[in-house]
């Protein structure tokens, strides 16, 4: 019987350069894998998955009809309804603010391989006062800094084309406005880049860059800026300062291989994004809970619940080595428990998907019994993006 393999961070051992680099990159989405795989296992009669719909406020009540399906919470879809929105508020709401770490830190190791200083985020403000000579009266954010010792280069991220209303667009030029406006005199040149990651269609590119213009309007002079941007080109803002838009990957590859002198850029950029694209922590904690959930409104018992009390009656205790050979060793206790698993509970027919589920569901169990035993901790390698959408 075939079962799928897994890539579980989080149960990898952080000792090893390529997986303190991944933690490194994915740091702020694994929390979240690990948040959801805590109240998975969290069987309290005031946390775990159920718990979210204490966070649901009274605009949402009103404005989704959660206080309407409330009242109706004797009928399970309706009574579903309600913790489902809470739980996918909060797991969105959460990933969203936690996607842009990704972002700066991939942007970041690619200029590190270029041998390219990059800048943490806590030494902007301080990098920017002591080496540049900008401290605008109004702080602002800046999603990558980095040096090449003859120039800096300041990137603001926005992580799609379809994205973003007109706030948005224009708080990618407000650093830049402040500067030009304040007339502060930077010891060195800038580039300063606006780069959208995901291109697609280029729909709202126009609309970008005319509210880039107008946010510039009184500071900045000069012919066919708007063609300029549109192209790609740099546009000469101040005798320190240029202002270029690097619409999609392929573009923005080919302006950091000019500012680090490296030609090999693009594909140190490639294999860092494939480097931190094959994971499953975040995914499967995501999916199972969520399948969860729906047993849990019905007023069933979650399979996490069910998992815990037979790996008991098992006896059963994770040790180290179970930890070092998480994949065989999770899969020699599915087999196991497939064997003994009565209960018509899993969310999948077939043999080998049952297989499957139950291995993930042991995976994370795993998880949150490497949590338990003092396991890697996350909190040091977040950062807090300003990624703009």
């Amino acid at each position: 019987m075939g079962i799928q393999p897994r890539s579980i961070i989080l149960l990898e051992d952080d000792k090893r350069t390529e997986i303190q680099q991944l933690i490194e990159l994915l740091a702020s989405p694994l929390g979240l894998a690990d948040d959801l795989v805590e109240l998975s296992f969290d069987f309290s009669a005031s946390g775990g998955l159920l718990s979210k719909k204490q966070k649901l406020d009274s605009i949402k009540k009103m404005t989704a009809g959660l206080a309407s399906a409330e009242q109706k919470s004797s009928y399970p879809i309706a009574n579903y309804s309600v913790y489902l929105f809470s739980f996918q508020q909060f797991f969105h709401s959460s990933y969203r603010a936690r996607q842009g770490n990704v972002l700066e830190g991939i942007i970041r190791r690619v200029l590190e391989e270029s041998k390219v200083t990059a800048f943490k985020r806590k030494q902007h403000k301080s990098v920017m006062k002591d080496k540049l000579g900008i401290s605008t009266k109004a702080g602002h954010d800046i999603d990558v800094l980095a040096t090449n010792s003859s120039s800096y280069l300041i990137v603001q991220i926005r992580s799609r084309d379809d994205t973003g209303g007109t706030t948005a667009k224009g708080s990618l030029v407000e650093l830049l406005r402040d500067i030009l406006r304040e007339k502060h005199d930077a010891k060195s040149p800038i580039l300063y880049l606006i780069f959208v990651w995901e291109a697609l269609e280029g729909n709202q590119k126009q609309s970008l860059i005319g509210k880039i213009l107008a946010l510039l309007a009184d500071e900045i002079s000069g012919e066919h800026l708007k063609e300029k941007l549109d192209e790609g080109e740099t546009v000469q803002v101040n005798p320190k300062i240029k202002l270029q838009l690097a619409y999609g990957k392929e573009q923005f590859a080919e302006v950091l291989g000019k500012f680090t002198n490296n030609p090999s850029l693009k594909d140190i950029f490639k294999k860092t994004i494939d480097f931190a694209s094959s994971w499953d922590d975040l995914w499967l904690a995501y999916a199972v809970s969520s399948l969860e959930l729906e047993r849990l409104t019905m007023g069933k018992q979650s399979n996490f619940q069910i998992l815990n009390d037979k790996i008991r009656n098992l006896g059963f205790k994770f040790a180290m080595q179970d930890f070092d050979h998480y994949l065989d060793s999770s899969e020699r206790l599915a087999h196991k428990l497939l064997a003994d698993w009565k209960e018509e509970s899993l969310p999948v027919t077939s043999p080998s998907d049952q297989l499957t589920y139950i291995r993930d569901l042991i995976l994370l169990k795993m998880i949150h019994e490497k949590h338990l035993q003092g396991g890697l901790s996350l909190k040091k390698h977040e950062d807090q993006s300003t990624l703009v959408d």
